[in-house]
């Protein structure tokens, strides 16, 4: 019997025969604190993290090596030439309907019939498969926080993929 269940357990016995021998899952003693919104969802300012992998054709694609990328990729929201690369799905399928893993043309459209207040200026893909995750802990996720304080985003829409 494994440490982990269900896919937790298969995910992990996959990367760990297949990509990365020493991977082990980062776990924490206890969730995150809970905060519920400060305002309505229709007077809100929503930004996006996703883990799709998500970047502009300008921007550099995701590492595909062993440890990940947790670099992320800071998006403008009104942008609709979005890109795909992940180590870890097949990306065509997000090309042709990106709301399945980065719901950015739902957000808009949301916001235009006032279902929620406005999209934040920016918005922010990083892509899931990151094993070493320090980096992530101490640089990216951090810097993008810090990001979203400073655009006074009040709520984030979470998507992994």
């Amino acid at each position: 019997m494994g440490r982990y269940r269900g896919f937790a357990q298969v995910e992990y016995d996959y990367v760990r025969e297949r990509v990365y021998p020493t991977f082990d899952w980062t776990t924490f003693a206890e969730p995150s604190p809970r905060h519920l919104p400060a305002k309505p969802l229709d007077k809100a300012r929503i930004a996006l993290v996703a883990t799709a992998g998500a970047h502009l054709p300008s921007q550099p694609e995701f590492r595909r090596g062993r440890s990940g990328d947790a670099r992320y990729r800071e998006i403008p929201a009104s942008s609709n030439e979005l890109c795909f690369s992940h180590v870890g799905y097949d990306t065509r399928r997000a090309e042709a309907d990106p709301d399945v893993v980065f719901p950015l043309p739902l957000l808009r459209r949301l916001a235009a019939e006032g279902k929620i207040g406005e999209l934040a200026p920016c918005v922010f893909s990083f892509m899931g498969y990151i094993p070493e995750t320090r980096p992530l802990l101490e640089e990216s996720a951090p810097a993008v926080a810090r990001k979203l304080l400073a655009d006074a985003v009040d709520l984030v829409l979470l998507v992994p993929s």
